[in-house]
């Protein structure tokens, strides 16, 4: 959380100066709206996982409020593997991917695409080594 609050207030910045420079140049620096893009995705993906464990995701829970115990435990136990298969999968996939790129450069910048890539495998990884570890909420008591 400490370092997606850096890089929000990073994100802050970088558009504070880009706007600042607008009115006062003309225009803003190309580069600032690719390194701004890249913060806020940057930062969305390093609160995947705390954002999960506090159980402050977008989650439609109705349902399961209404169902008995059994499948309750069930259902919850269901959206653990869930949560597990497919953060592993993409953390996998998108490490493999980012580095396929390692040779682009991006526009504005002029750095590997590598770099801003690896913020989707670090966090689909952090979310999965969560998930793993937390294990899952059976009993409906984690939040």
């Amino acid at each position: 959380m400490l370092i997606a609050s850096a890089l929000f207030v990073l994100n802050v910045c970088v558009l504070l100066y880009g706007v600042v420079a607008r009115y006062l140049v003309g225009h803003s620096p190309i580069w600032m709206d690719e390194l701004s893009r890249y913060l806020i995705i940057g930062t969305v993906l390093l609160v995947l996982a705390p954002a999960w464990l506090q159980q402050r995701h977008m989650r439609v829970d109705f349902l399961e409020s209404m169902l008995p115990r059994r499948l309750k435990m069930a259902l919850r136990l269901y959206s653990w593997l869930l949560v597990l298969g497919l953060s592993g999968y993409i953390a996998w996939i998108s490490w493999h991917y980012a580095f396929s790129v390692q040779r682009f450069m991006t526009m504005g910048l002029g750095i590997s695409k590598t770099i801003p890539l690896l913020s989707i495998p670090i966090g689909f990884g952090c979310l999965f080594v969560a998930a793993l570890i937390h294990g899952p909420d059976l009993k409906g008591t984690k939040g």
